[in-house]
């Protein structure tokens, strides 16, 4: 085949073609690092961490409980008065995945703010040293929560839906 002057080379074409299927293939394959997702991997949450923005304000704990189970807890108080909450969360094993499973309450714990019978439900999709990605289930679905070591300490990504609406929160913590 012969070039047109002025038009790329086929060969050019066909070697920039096989090289763009190539990048998305190696872009659709597991991260280097990235493996399944366990508790035991997940064990480096584990510990108290305080809002660098906040320190007196907001406070997240996990333990590694017994019968294979991360619990955690946290609270935040934003400056400026507003109200509180607190939140109970759990990573727990669920068929051959982890699951995340989280309930915000008001500061007096009389009512949560989801339903009763529906906590906020998220799935490990993505695990690797120093990261948990954890996406939404059911009406949770296209959230997003992630958990990131780094220099810092812990950064915590919410990328939420609020009546249709995205909304993105970051929280860096420290451990305590």
């Amino acid at each position: 085949m012969q070039a047109v002057p002025g038009s790329p080379d086929p060969r050019r074409r066909a070697t920039a073609a096989r090289a763009l299927v190539i990048g998305v293939m190696l872009g659709a394959a597991p991260l280097a690092g990235a493996g399944p997702c366990t508790l035991k991997g997940l064990s480096w949450l584990a510990g108290t961490w305080h809002d660098a923005a906040n320190p007196a304000g907001a406070e997240e704990r996990w333990a590694v409980a017994p019968g294979g189970v991360l619990m955690g807890s946290s609270w935040d108080f934003p400056p400026g008065g507003k109200a509180g909450y607190a939140e109970v969360m759990t990573i727990r094993p669920e068929g051959d995945a982890l699951q995340l499973v989280l309930r915000h309450f008001d500061v007096g714990l009389r009512g949560a703010w989801e339903d009763r019978d529906a906590p906020m439900l998220f799935l490990a999709t993505r695990c690797e040293a120093g990261l948990a990605l954890f996406e939404g289930l059911g009406p949770r679905a296209g959230e997003r929560l992630t958990y990131e070591r780094n220099a810092q300490g812990l950064k915590i990504t919410g990328d939420f839906l609020h009546d249709g609406r995205p909304s993105h929160v970051e929280w860096q913590m420290v451990r305590s």
